[in-house]
C-alpha cells in the first residue's frame, strides 16, 4: 500500500477517533445527570438488595456533594416488592480525600423521608432483612457494624439531618392488621454517627412516638448514669 494512502487512512481514522471522543464527552456533559442516576440506581440496588428509582439527580463536578430527589426503594420479592421508603430528598456531602483512600466519610447527610413501610410476611419483616444486609452482626457477637459499600469502608457521618413523615405497617398475610402512624420528625440532628448505637437518640424519639407498635426495632434509651434532671419550677 502506498505511503500516501496509508497516511491518508491513518489521519482519517485519527479524525474519526477524535470525533467519537468529543461526542462521548459532549454526551456525558449533556446527559451527566441521567448517567449518574442510572449508576446510582444500580449501586443502591446492589448495596441494599432493593430496587431503586430516582426522580432527579443534581451534583457538582467541583464540589463533593450529591442530591437525589424523589428516591424510592422497593422491597424484594420476599416482601411483595412493595414500597419500603419514599424520600423526596437525600442530600449527601462527602470527604473527597477519604473517598480516594476507599473510605466513605460523609460530612453531611440530609434525609427527608415522607413514608417508611414496615412489611411483615409470616414471621419475617423487611426491616430485619435490610439490617442484616446493611449492618450485619459482628463475627462472634457484640452488636452490628455497617457493611462496606462498593469497596469503601464506612468512616462515619459528621452531621445527620433526618426528617420522617409517617410509618406504615403492612401485613401481607393479614391485611386487616395494616396501620399508619404519623411521627412528624423534622430536621432531627445527630452528630458523629459511626455505629448503629449512635442512632439511639433517634430510636428513642421514635419509641416515644409509638414506632415500636409499627414493628420498627427501636428502644427507649435510659438516661446516662450520673445525670440528674432538675425538676421544672
Amino acid at each position: 500500500m502506498p505511503v500516501k494512502l496509508v497516511l491518508s487512512f491513518f489521519f482519517r481514522f485519527l479524525w474519526w477517533l477524535t470525533f467519537v471522543a468529543i461526542a462521548v464527552v459532549v454526551l456525558a456533559l449533556v446527559y451527566r445527570e441521567w448517567i449518574v442516576r442510572e449508576i446510582a440506581e444500580k449501586k443502591i440496588s446492589e448495596a441494599t438488595g432493593m430496587d431503586a428509582e430516582i426522580g432527579e439527580v443534581s451534583f457538582s463536578v467541583l464540589q463533593p456533594k450529591l442530591t437525589l430527589e424523589n428516591l424510592k426503594l422497593y422491597n424484594n420479592a420476599n416482601f411483595g416488592g412493595t414500597l419500603f421508603a419514599d424520600a423526596p430528598e437525600a442530600h449527601v456531602e462527602f470527604d473527597r480525600a477519604a473517598l480516594k483512600r476507599h473510605q466513605l466519610h460523609i460530612t453531611l447527610l440530609r434525609l427527608n423521608v415522607s413514608e417508611l413501610d414496615v412489611v411483615k410476611n409470616g414471621n419475617a419483616t423487611n426491616i430485619f432483612a435490610i439490617a442484616q444486609t446493611l449492618a450485619p452482626v459482628k463475627a462472634g457477637g457484640g452488636g452490628r457494624e455497617f457493611a462496606p459499600l462498593s469497596g469503601c469502608a464506612f468512616n462515619g457521618i459528621d452531621v445527620l439531618n433526618v426528617s420522617l413523615g409517617a410509618i406504615k405497617f403492612i401485613d401481607l398475610k393479614h391485611p386487616s392488621h395494616n396501620r399508619t402512624l404519623a411521627v412528624a420528625i423534622q430536621n432531627k440532628i445527630i452528630e458523629n454517627v459511626k455505629t448503629p448505637a449512635d442512632l439511639d437518640a433517634l430510636g428513642s424519639e421514635l419509641w416515644d412516638k409509638g414506632a415500636y407498635l409499627m414493628g420498627l426495632p427501636v428502644h427507649k434509651v435510659a438516661p446516662k448514669a450520673g445525670i440528674i434532671k432538675a425538676n421544672p419550677q
